[in-house]
């Protein structure tokens, strides 16, 4: 029998032009079965090979002679031979095919695994079977190299001391023992499958995304190296932790591997502390050499001041209350925020509070705040300046400005007695620094009964006295110098030697304060503005007729410019003294401080 063969042989690929070759059917059978690379044995139903194909014999080591009429079981590796009688030929008998691994036994003794597809089929007219046998030596070599690389890469990943996990898809596919244990979990069942994020902080989470879309965009990425600080419950610890891009079967996947580098971090933050604390000694050692000219922002290098620097160090390396005495313009409040920069609550609030500028009836409601609806007004919870000030310091200036029931007050909140938020019935306490400052003298509040002795010895624990500057005039060229630099746009704005001399000649009542205003006047006008000797006391009869030539608002507005002029013609004869100004005004101290800030005096 013959059978049409159409073979396309057209260049341009048209079927149409293919020419047509007579091929007997027997003969192509033949050839296919010939060149097949895989072993093909035709067998009766008794299997004994009736034929088979080239690739079989190179496979099994025999000659085609040797095989032909030969039973199949012969070939069959001893191990499987129960699988052909047993289940190959019933399965292919059954069903008319069958596929199982089996293995065959070669002339030279070797063990051959094969899979074999059987089917059943027709030859020379008689009932026979055929099989397709294919030679998985390779296969199964590299399955089992495959399997021992596996192994070793599993008793290397449970025997290192570093945690090791493979993320894929935001999920743990593996994780070692070290791994488990570092995080908690009892088995690698509470992690495998899991979502990364059950492990691992925002900044893992992160790096997880970034290291996902690399991958998804096919970017070469080389190992990245960070530290995390990892919160588990209760437990806290540092790790290190080495990222990199893997395939984890046939899947992109990261390879993240962490090592527990608590300890060391730990003497790393210890040495860096230590280095800190060794730096701010130097400085405070530095500071306290001779011919200091400037300690932070204070200024002068007078032998008053260095005691006062000396004072300074001593009290900002200790948590005790501090009392700083000096006249009006010394730089109280100077002092006060400098020993606060230099303790250790420098990190936390520093809450300067006025005391003669808060009204007695506000006096609690600022210091120790209010609830919602404690009174008309209150439309919210406000905190007070003790909680502001909380692990801070609580500068209180104008101390003695309080009244002995406020004092009382304020002395039970201090020793840590308490207190309560108006409107509120809880107890609060309240970790401050106190430090407060007076121009006033402590010995005659105290000897007329307008300070309490018990918030006396409370407050007056560390006690710093500033010199006036009438009585460090060495001070003033670099005070004058530091001004200068402050309040000039040049860079070296020089003072002639006649303007140091009036100012060394000047007693300045108002002390730094003073010579700050009167530098600042000579730099915007161009002369000294200072009393002289002959002339020591400023006429308060202000000329208001330029004022009013200048007014062309109502009545109201009027007055206040009137009453402004008054207020800074009294200041300067009283040389910007609060004190004494409020007491030739017949004010209170408070009154004439609320003024000065309206003006824009204070």
């Amino acid at each position: 029998m013959e059978k049409l063969i159409k073979i396309n042989s057209s260049k341009n690929g048209d079927p149409a032009q293919g020419v047509k070759f007579p091929v007997n059917e027997v003969d192509l059978y033949h050839r296919v079965f010939d060149v097949a690379l895989d072993g093909i044995s035709i067998c009766d139903m008794d299997a004994i090979h009736v034929e088979v194909n080239e690739a079989l014999c190179k496979m099994v080591g025999y000659s085609y002679d040797e095989l032909i009429g030969k039973p199949v079981v012969e070939i069959v590796y001893p191990d499987y031979t129960h699988d052909l009688t047993e289940k190959f030929i019933p399965t292919m008998l059954k069903r008319g095919w069958v596929k199982i691994d089996s293995a065959l036994f070669s002339k030279d003794g070797r063990k051959i695994p094969v899979e074999v597809h059987g089917a059943v089929f027709s030859h020379a007219g008689k009932p026979a079977f055929m099989a397709i046998l294919r030679d998985l030596t390779e296969r199964k070599r590299g399955e089992a190299r495959l399997l021992a690389s596996e192994r070793r890469y599993r008793v290397l990943t449970e025997n290192v001391t570093d945690a090791v996990m493979v993320i894929q898809d935001q999920k743990v596919v593996f994780a070692n023992k070290v791994l488990i244990s570092m995080f908690g979990y009892k088995s690698r069942t509470d992690v495998i499958g899991k979502d990364a994020g059950m492990l691992l902080d925002q900044d893992f989470r992160k790096n997880i995304t970034i290291e996902q879309q690399e991958i998804a965009d096919n970017d070469s990425k080389q190992p990245l190296v960070e530290e995390h600080r990892i919160f588990q419950g209760d437990r806290e610890f540092w790790v290190e932790s080495h990222w990199n891009v893997i395939t984890w079967e046939e899947k992109p996947a990261v390879l993240v591997t962490l090592r527990d580098i608590t300890t060391r971090k730990l003497q790393m933050m210890a040495i860096e502390k230590e280095k800190a604390s060794l730096l701010e000694e130097n400085i405070k050692l530095k500071s306290t050499m001779v011919d200091r000219y400037k300690f932070c922002n204070i200024v002068g290098i007078s032998p008053a001041m260095q005691k006062i620097y000396d004072l300074i160090l001593k009290a900002s390396s200790s948590n005790f209350n501090v009392a700083i005495y000096g006249e009006s313009g010394t730089g109280k409040e100077l002092i006060a925020q400098t020993i606060h920069e230099m303790s250790d609550r420098r990190d936390r609030n520093y809450v300067p509070v006025n005391c003669a500028a808060i009204p007695e009836a506000l006096l609690e409601n600022e210091f120790f705040g209010c609830k919602k609806g404690a009174f008309t007004g209150a439309y919210s919870d406000k905190q007070g300046f003790f909680d502001l000030a909380h692990e801070g310091t609580l500068f209180l200036d104008e101390v003695g400005e309080l009244s002995k029931i406020h004092q009382a007050k304020l002395l039970r909140a201090i020793e840590g007695g308490g207190y309560s938020a108006i409107g509120d019935t809880k107890i609060k306490t309240s970790n401050v620094r106190i430090i407060a400052a007076t121009n006033r003298k402590w010995t005659d509040m105290l000897a007329t009964g307008k300070m309490r002795e018990d918030f006396f010895h409370r407050i007056h624990i560390i006690p710093i006295t500033l010199p006036p500057l009438r009585e460090r005039k060495e001070d003033i060229p670099l005070l004058v110098k530091d001004f200068c630099q402050k309040y000039s746009n040049k860079k070296e704005y020089k003072i002639p030697g006649t303007v140091i001399d009036a100012l060394y000649s000047y007693q300045w009542p108002g002390n730094v304060r003073e010579l700050e205003n009167v530098v600042q006047r000579y730099i915007s006008l161009g002369y000294l503005d200072i009393p002289t000797a002959s002339v020591r006391k400023v006429n308060t009869k202000v000329d208001f007729s330029s004022v009013i030539e200048q007014q062309n608002d109502n009545l109201y507005s009027t007055l206040e410019s009137f009453e402004k002029e008054y207020l800074v013609a009294v200041l300067n004869e009283n040389h910007w003294h609060r004190g004494k100004a409020a007491e030739s005004l017949g004010i209170f101290p408070k009154t004439l401080y609320r003024k000065m800030k309206k003006y824009g005096l204070a």
